[in-house]
């Protein structure tokens, strides 16, 4: 592994049937962000997953041995972005500092080199596939395949207009209010986020800090249009994973981003029956055998839209039927 100014602080073996793997605090500048990493053998890619926002290393173990046992010669590098997991308690508390997404995928860049890795596999969940698209078009060339689950591409269509009608009646109602827009628009998202947020996913409130760093992320990216970031996107790298039952993102949100897309960027894209919005923890299995699926199976290109039955495994796309192991 190679330094560059960069530090493991510690580091755990875990011995499975699969090989060693490796979790360390990384020091990266003033920060340090856990990382667990199981190296690619005999000449294998490596995938690297991407944390939704309330997500942490762990919720990422069924996917993961799933993936494991459909290819153990596969390296699997998960981490916890900064304001997450063991790097969000590692860091500092109270989370009064912000997050803007393009710090993580510097963060991304930084444990790529560590690790020596030049070249990967990006697999994002919701806000990570906002992280994916962002680090692909900065830097193309360390990234194979870009698979997409539910990947966040523009702010939250219902969530954004209620907010701005809240900043509407605060002009109307009080016309002297000093605050800018940005800085309204910050004050109602942390009120929506800390108010509707634990009902939906109740683990938020698993520490006292974690319900201010999942506001700071929404506030880091709210801003990021995935349509507008698209023109480096390399050729052929994306498939994207749609939920047929998603509860956050509504489906015309992802055909934006699939039309917004280049037709040269486009390899794959699949609307699975049966899954939620988390689609690693919905259907771990049928998840991991489709990724496995885009690695290696060349007619997954050229924008093939395929409809996926996760009870079944079995995806369709017109007379293309592929029937998938399952692990």
């Amino acid at each position: 592994m190679r330094a560059l100014g960069y530090l493991f602080l510690f580091c755990v073996s875990i011995t499975s049937a699969f090989g060693a793997e490796k979790e360390a605090f990384v020091k990266i500048g003033k920060e340090s962000v856990w990382v667990r990493h199981k190296a690619a053998t005999r000449g294998a890619s490596t995938v690297v997953l991407l944390n939704g926002l309330t997500y942490a290393t762990r919720h990422w173990a069924p996917f993961a041995s799933a993936i494991e046992r459909l290819n153990p010669d596969l390296g699997i590098v998960r981490y916890d972005m900064r304001g997450m997991g063991k790097t969000l308690l590692e860091g500092k508390l109270p989370v009064n500092y912000a997050i803007p997404h393009t710090d993580q995928v510097t963060h991304l860049k930084a444990i790529l080199d560590i690790l020596g890795l030049k070249r990967v596999h990006l697999v994002g969940l919701s806000y990570g596939g906002g992280i994916g698209l962002a680090f692909a078009q900065t830097h193309p060339r360390m990234v194979d395949k870009l698979i997409l689950m539910a990947p966040f591409t523009e702010a939250l269509e219902s969530q954004d207009a209620s907010i701005k009608k809240q900043i509407a009646w605060t002009r109307t109602t009080f016309p002297f209010n000093p605050a800018s827009d940005d800085e309204l628009y910050d004050y109602f998202l942390r009120q929506t986020i800390y108010t509707t947020y634990p009902s939906a996913e109740p683990g938020i409130l698993e520490n006292p800090y974690k319900l201010e760093a999942v506001f700071r992320m929404v506030q880091g990216i709210r801003k990021f249009k995935a349509a507008e970031f698209l023109a480096n996107i390399p050729s052929g790298s994306v498939h994207l994973m749609v939920a047929n039952q998603d509860q956050y993102i509504p489906q015309p949100v992802m055909d934006r981003f699939w039309a917004a897309l280049p037709k040269a960027a486009r390899a794959s894209r699949i609307n699975i029956s049966y899954s939620e919005h988390k689609i690693p923890e919905a259907i771990p299995a049928f998840a991991a055998a489709w990724v496995i699926e885009t690695l290696n199976n060349n007619a997954l290109s050229g924008g093939k839209v395929f409809s996926g039955n996760a009870q079944g495994f079995e995806a369709r796309s017109g007379t293309l039927r592929i029937n998938l192991p399952r692990p």
